[in-house]
């Protein structure tokens, strides 16, 4: 699962990783996204646009912010993940490791601090107001290196030169779900990433856990 998590590289340098062509966005560097949130997506190759975090659901309870890989073959998937996928960019996750009572978070990020992309999908969701809007959901997987230290699922993390591809509707997406997890380094933290309301660089500071 992907509950949270990061996108605080400054546009300048996400315009460059990612080849953004167009006026950037007004960015701000977030570090505890939630879902229902505004997300930086890309829908379609060099251009950057805000969608919801969460796809419509029949049973609303389910939430929509993720999607289990295994679950794309399903009726309600099968066109999305066909048609309508996107990349999610961010540069860094939160996974909580349950330490008896307790649950432990953790910063996943690259050791390099670069950005990088989740693999997505995405839909038009209809607001009270009867306006269409885009939304998005991370799709997930078995967790590879040190992200299977913390939980049974992690994001796709696409690597590069996947990117394009996973846009390209003609390409086979089975092919491309392997996640992109040598990179990563696991980050204790403190209790402040369970609140979203705590959106700053505090969120991620490290802390040293207590030895048994």
């Amino acid at each position: 699962m992907c509950g949270r998590y990061k996108l605080s590289t400054p546009g300048d340098e996400l315009w460059e990783h990612f080849d953004l062509h167009g006026e950037q966005l007004p960015l701000v560097p977030r570090y505890n996204i939630a879902p229902t949130q505004p997300i930086a997506v890309m829908r379609a190759p060099h251009a950057l646009e805000l969608v919801r975090w969460g796809l419509p659901m029949t049973n609303r309870k389910a939430g929509g912010f993720n999607v289990r890989v295994e679950s794309l073959a399903a009726p309600m998937y099968r066109e999305a993940i066909r048609q309508r996928r996107c990349l999610i960019l961010a540069d860094g996750f939160y996974e909580w490791r349950a330490e008896g009572k307790h649950k432990q978070p953790f910063l996943l990020e690259r050791g390099d601090r670069q950005p990088f992309a989740f693999a997505g999908i995405w839909a038009e969701l209809l607001l009270p107001n009867g306006e269409l809007t885009p939304a998005a959901a991370i799709l997930t997987t078995t967790p590879r290196g040190v992200a299977a230290q913390v939980h049974d699922r992690m994001p796709v993390i696409l690597p590069a030169e996947f990117q394009s591809r996973w846009l390209d509707p003609n390409a086979r997406y089975k092919e491309l779900l392997a996640p992109d997890a040598d990179a990563l380094q696991l980050i204790p933290i403190s209790n402040l990433v369970n609140s979203a309301q705590n959106d700053d660089p505090r969120v991620i500071e490290p802390i040293t856990l207590e030895s048994d």
